[in-house]
């Protein structure tokens, strides 16, 4: 829930004036520009963090940063999640143990950029859980992947007009069910890893996309979030795929011009047919 303002009433851009040079010319332009709004954390009353991000789907956010960095482990342990938009704060009450709680420091500012989350998933690393060595292998097809990869390209949202934020989403072998976007590709992870969370979508048969690059922490946040794979237009570090080996998640890169490289670890099983593309 949020309090004062709705989330449907927070701008996701401003408009800019500047200069636009195009083919020799220097003409005057109206510019649109992603928000990027600092939020100050609090969870049972502990001030956590403050974190810079597009005010968009602020409740997953915040849940799935807790998710994806152990200290929320099912919804059911969620009491209250409150966003104040006009004082820019998000409180959290959370019925965990306290050892869990214990993990949390103020690490001061997370800005929305590609650092966000390390402080905290470094050390809480992937590693497999005996519920991910039962997980039944999924069944995908190359066209699979590449169909999902064009939703969320193709998603109308605010990087259609700014081209400055990332986007993430969740899908299974039929369709993209829910996409959402942020300033920076951890929290666009965030937001989905909470929206899952939030609707008790089980993902452990589930395609977990994003835009940005797969690091460590994107790794972590695929494991913790329980999804089998994690799917990027973009690269993988080599730390990513490694704990990805470990933790039996599957990950693809560069899906692009029906193109993508395969890292199996055992958690999808790819049929390749000729002309299948």
């Amino acid at each position: 829930m949020s309090k004062g303002l709705s989330e449907s009433d927070q701008k996701l851009t401003v408009e800019i004036s500047a200069k636009r040079y195009n083919k020799g010319v220097l003409e005057s332009n109206t510019i649109s520009l992603a928000r990027e709004v600092p939020y100050t954390l609090f969870v049972n009353d502990r001030e956590i963090l403050s974190m810079a991000t597009l005010p968009s789907s602020l409740n997953e956010l915040f849940v799935g940063f807790m998710v994806s960095e152990g200290i929320l482990s099912s919804p059911s342990e969620i009491i209250e999640c409150v966003v104040d938009h006009p004082n820019r704060l998000a409180r959290l009450e959370l019925d965990v143990p306290e050892s869990r709680l214990e993990k949390l420091e103020r690490k001061g500012m997370l800005t929305s950029g590609c650092a966000g989350g390390l402080v905290f998933s470094v050390e809480t690393q992937a590693s497999p859980t005996d519920s991910e060595q039962i997980r039944p292998v999924l069944d995908l097809s190359p066209s699979t992947v590449l169909n999902r990869m064009r939703e969320l390209d193709t998603f109308p949202g605010t990087y259609s007009t700014t081209r400055g934020v990332h986007a993430a989403s969740v899908a299974d072998e039929n369709k993209t069910i829910r996409i959402l976007e942020d300033l920076g590709r951890h929290n666009a992870v965030d937001k989905i890893v909470g929206y899952c969370v939030l609707n008790q979508i089980d993902t452990a048969d589930k395609l977990l996309l994003t835009t940005g690059r797969i690091t460590s922490e994107v790794l972590t946040k695929t494991a913790r979030g329980g999804f089998p794979i994690v799917i990027s237009r973009s690269s993988a570090s080599a730390m990513a795929v490694g704990m990805a080996r470990q933790s039996r998640i599957d990950v693809i890169t560069y899906v692009r011009a029906g193109r993508f490289n395969y890292f199996p670890h055992g958690s999808t099983n790819m049929e390749f047919n000729s002309g299948e593309i």
